[in-house]
């Protein structure tokens, strides 16, 4: 009995074993163009993930050099060292490079800038954009302010090397912390062409924490269309800004028309409010129009802003901090043209371009600086004439020599009795990937 149950045992083991190779073999044989279809799926589910996310970037080695030694401050790419014996530097001038990742409706960013001076972040935000006219879209983190043309045009497409003096005074780094909305009216519409923009922002001049309650809101309207030719496209815009911060402690001054007739600075009379606001109020206007013709593609730009702005003795530079010194506050204003020309299909740009800065419109040249006026170097305007080409050996480089001649105001102010010796020339590679 006991042979006969091992035999038993063993041929019922047998025949399972030869069951289990029977559905192996099966499995193994299975249609080769199901196992090909299921590879490529999980190929094309990979592949869809990686083109989510895109890398972008540039950089923006240069150099420099500028009229005089030491020249503290200059607005072509940060300023040198005071004090310095050197009156030329290499330096690198953005290192930018750029993650965004794209999923549906939403839009993750993270931009930075390398440099031998630091590291910092640029636009970083999450964007939702209406998955159903693609019309409507709100960002959330860091961006550029949506003020102008010039602030939101990329550093790499601009025909300059930086920005007008008064972007750069008053929208240090361009960018700001807070919420951002957009409305882009589809071609469906008669309005197409029409952008508005609109954010309520920390307002502090910059990628730099909050130090107070005060959120600063700003609107823009641009319309932009191309003719039917295709020969012409233009744009208009116009922008407003509405902020400030909060005073503190310190006192403050306002530009007014003192008792003996001369133009100056008196005290606020609301100086034991500490809770009083320093306003910034802008409000602008630009436009733009290019031709496509014989000579080539010809630009005309032009940007004109007005306003309040508040700042110290020195400079009327948007604050990064709270004040700890007296505050000025004072009616602005500025503007530039630009002139771009293509050279006819080569590959050559050349671009001129005009801009001002006035930080107080009520005070100029010997004004400024007299005694009792309580006026200094924050009051000076500058003017600067700009002259450069640009040469794009491809899509990814171009190489750009540009030259800035600033002129100031004479003035009663030591050290700005004459024009100072700060004119810079600039030679730069650019090269994106």
């Amino acid at each position: 009995m006991s042979f006969k149950r091992n035999l038993l045992l063993t041929v019922a083991g047998a025949t399972l074993m030869l069951s289990n190779i029977k559905v192996i073999a099966q499995e193994t044989t299975e249609n080769p163009m199901d196992t090909l279809a299921r590879t490529v799926q999980s190929i094309t589910d990979d592949l869809n993930k990686i083109k989510r996310l895109k890398i972008t970037g540039y950089i923006q080695p240069q150099f420099q050099y500028v009229d005089s030694a030491g020249a503290s401050t200059t607005f072509a790419g940060g300023d040198f060292p005071v004090g310095s014996t050197s009156n030329s530097r290499f330096t690198m001038r953005r290192g930018r490079f750029k993650f965004t990742y794209d999923y549906t409706n939403v839009k993750y960013m993270l931009n930075v800038d390398i440099t031998e001076k630091a590291v910092g972040l640029r636009e970083t935000y999450v964007k939702i954009t209406d998955p159903w006219k693609k019309m409507y879209s709100v960002a959330v983190g860091l961006s550029q302010v949506p003020f102008g043309f010039e602030v939101t045009q990329s550093s790499s497409e601009r025909e300059t090397p930086e920005r007008a003096r008064f972007n750069q005074t008053l929208f240090p780094t361009e960018r700001d912390l807070g919420i951002f909305g957009t409305i882009v009216v589809p071609k469906s519409s008669k309005l197409y062409g029409l952008k508005l923009d609109a954010s309520l922002l920390n307002g502090v001049g910059g990628i730099n924490p909050e130090f107070d309650s005060f959120k600063d809101l700003t609107g823009r309207a641009q319309y932009s269309r191309t003719t039917k030719s295709e020969k012409t496209s233009y744009a208009i815009g116009t922008s407003y800004y509405y902020g400030g911060y909060r005073i503190g402690k310190p006192k403050d001054y306002n530009s007014t028309t003192l008792a003996n007739g001369d133009n100056g600075y008196a005290y606020a009379t609301d100086t034991a409010n500490y809770n009083r606001k320093a306003q910034r109020i802008y409000m602008g206007v630009d436009a733009q129009i290019t031709f496509d013709w014989r000579v080539g593609f010809t630009t005309l730009r032009a940007d004109f802003v007005q306003g309040q702005q508040p700042g110290t003795a020195t400079a009327s530079r948007t604050t990064t901090a709270a004040p700890t010194t007296t505050v000025y506050h004072r009616n602005f204003n500025g503007a530039y043209f630009y002139f771009i020309q293509d050279i006819g299909e080569s590959k050559f740009q050349v671009v001129a371009k005009y801009d001002w800065y006035d930080p107080n419109v009520k005070v100029k040249n010997r004004e400024i600086g007299k005694t009792g006026t309580n006026t200094n170097a924050g009051d000076i305007r500058f003017d600067t004439y700009g002259f450069g080409i640009t040469y794009r050996m491809n899509a990814n480089v171009k190489l750009m020599t540009y030259y800035d001649i600033v002129k100031n105001e004479k003035t009663l102010v030591k050290g700005f009795e004459n024009d100072l010796k700060d004119n810079v020339l600039t030679i730069r590679m650019q090269c994106k990937f």
